[in-house]
């Protein structure tokens, strides 16, 4: 299964109620993405789960 977030998420931005950006707008995905990871594998202990980030020209990191 392949998960993907999105830099310059708006959703985010609500929730914090501030912009992020750089390492710090990373990091926040990375938890959020790996905290998805852990419910995915733990109600499907079958399914792989490759998290992503995606920035908004296109370009698709593997967050680890």
């Amino acid at each position: 299964m392949i998960a993907i977030d999105h830099r310059d998420c708006g959703a985010y931005r609500l929730i914090l109620g501030k912009d992020l950006q750089g390492d710090a707008e990373k990091k926040l995905h990375a938890t959020e993405l790996h905290r998805l990871a852990k419910q995915i594998t733990t109600a499907h202990p079958h399914l792989a789960v490759e998290t992503l980030l995606m920035s908004l020209d296109g370009k698709v990191e593997t967050i680890i």
